[in-house]
């Protein structure tokens, strides 16, 4: 009786708001959409969709209702969108800059991720700090010893060349590689465990009707959710404890300097110097604990699935294109032999990447929640406003396969594309709230791939991939290939 009276007293919210919208601003200018009545709104398209069936359902909403339409859901207005010029105003506009992502609030707070429009622009500066060349020179050196750590592991599968999925390897390299380069630190064994388990909370959270908000979760998974607030604060406690050790460095650092001793380090946090995300957060001095924390999840939790995510679909693409593989073999090849071998001077790796991003955005989904009304041109429908309080969801899987943009071959893989005039890729954002962290993805996602290539040989064994939406892009099958040895190949050559 209780349930039943709180579902009616939020239905009559939901429906006071809705009309109240739709009286003050009328419905969006422009847009089509399914018919919905205002207390259930459009539910059934949300109930239905899940993380397997999201790619045909979104690709037959498209088809019915255009690359651009609403959708009611109780008193949220949803709009999908699958329209460049849409998409490319909204994400270069400087006014509109609110992502959303209410699921993840509890853990990932004010990051860079969630943060409000006025914190953005030191975030992304601080971040971008990162990828300043000589850090990066000294983080590359990072990731390709971590590249050799990934070939000693992989050795095993491909002495027997049987098939396996490299999604565990892949991410439990990149994992380690994100906790160096944001912390410099090693964290636990329990951190790491917290932190695969509390990110498999939030895919089994994701497009699950029971987690559609704060209250439905509440009500509905009790267990889940005690479950995914102990893991935050494992986390969070260790996030604590490392900052903890970065300041008490630092003062005994500093009253070492005022006595005119100088020193390095108190004690050797990595052989390399590089500077950490941590060390940037906290020379700006302005950010509290909360907000640290919440920056290191982040981009832990950023880099961790998208690089991973990116990573394991180009091994799969590359295995399955054995002429792709073989010019990067003989990019490679030539590289190494050369005295300064340097990941920027890559081309045809760095394009098979884009591609790969391309086709396969890790992050398939950019969300605009707007706090003000959004004015918009459109040569096709002409002029038209979205209004506030509207969620913008834009669908990069379908914007990055579209024939006008990419020729009628935009659903092959050809990295060739992104040779001599490269096209417009979005899998890094674009605007004011683009990525700050393009080149150090692109850099670790190279170190990673290059040596792996010259190792081994990827052989397309497996079933193909079938794509699904947890959080991030991901395949339900899993990432399968197989490897062989480089040096076996070429001794059977020479016999």
């Amino acid at each position: 009786m209780i349930l039943a009276s709180i579902f009616v007293c939020f239905c009559l919210a939901s429906a006071f708001n809705y009309f109240r919208q739709r009286r003050q601003r009328g419905f969006v200018v422009n847009l089509k959409g399914p018919f919905t009545w205002p207390l259930m709104g459009a539910m059934h398209k949300i109930v239905l969709l899940t993380p397997n069936n999201f790619f045909q359902r979104s690709a037959d909403y498209l088809a019915k209702y255009g690359a651009f339409s609403r959708c009611w859901v109780f008193h949220r207005l949803f709009i999908p969108v699958a329209d460049w010029e849409l998409a490319q105003q909204l994400l270069h506009s400087e006014s509109h800059l609110e992502t959303g992502h209410e699921l993840m609030s509890d853990w990932l707070g004010e990051g860079v991720l969630m943060c409000q429009p006025e914190h953005w622009p030191q975030r992304h500066q601080q971040l971008a700090a990162l990828s300043s060349p000589d850090n990066l020179l000294q983080l590359t050196k990072l990731f390709q010893q971590q590249a050799v750590q990934l070939c000693q592991q992989l050795e095993a599968y491909a002495a027997t060349r049987q098939l396996f999925d490299v999604w565990q390897p892949v991410s439990g390299n990149v994992l380690d590689l994100m906790l160096a380069t944001s912390c410099g630190m090693q964290p636990s064994e329990q951190y790491k465990q917290a932190f695969t388990d509390l990110i498999e909370i939030y895919r089994k959270r994701f497009l699950s009707i029971k987690s559609a908000n704060r209250f439905t979760f509440w009500l509905a998974s009790p267990l889940m959710r005690r479950r995914q607030q102990r893991l935050i604060r494992i986390l969070n406690d260790e996030n604590k404890q490392m900052l903890g050790k970065w300041r008490q460095q630092q003062l005994i650092e500093s009253q070492l300097k005022s006595e005119g001793i100088t020193i390095d380090r108190i004690e050797p946090a990595s052989k390399l110097q590089h500077q950490t995300l941590l060390e940037v957060l906290l020379s700006g001095g302005k950010l509290s604990d909360t907000e640290l924390c919440a920056e290191l999840n982040t981009c832990n939790y950023l880099g961790y699935l998208l690089c991973s995510s990116t990573l394991c679909f180009t091994l799969v693409l590359i295995a399955r294109h054995p002429a792709v593989q073989q010019r990067c073999l003989e990019e490679l090849r030539n590289a190494r032999s050369s005295e300064d071998w340097q990941l920027q001077r890559l081309p045809y790796l760095d394009a098979v990447l884009r591609e790969s991003l391309r086709l396969q955005p890790p992050q398939l989904i950019v969300g605009r929640q707007l706090s003000q009304d959004f004015n918009y041109t459109h040569s096709l429908v002409g002029n038209g406003a979205l209004p506030a309080g509207a969620e913008v969801y834009i669908n990069l899987y379908e914007l990055q396969r579209s024939e006008p943009q990419y020729g009628n071959q935009a659903h092959l893989f050809q990295p060739e594309r992104f040779l001599a005039q490269p096209p417009q890729l979005l899998s890094f954002g674009l605007g004011p709230r683009s990525c700050p962290a393009r080149e150090l993805s692109l850099s670790l996602l190279k170190a990673l791939l290059a040596p792996l290539l010259l190792q081994f040989e990827l052989l397309p064994y497996g079933d193909a991939m079938r794509p699904n939406l947890r959080l991030a892009l991901g395949s339900r099958n899993g990432f399968q290939l197989a490897l062989q040895p480089r040096e076996a190949i070429e001794t059977k050559t020479i016999d």
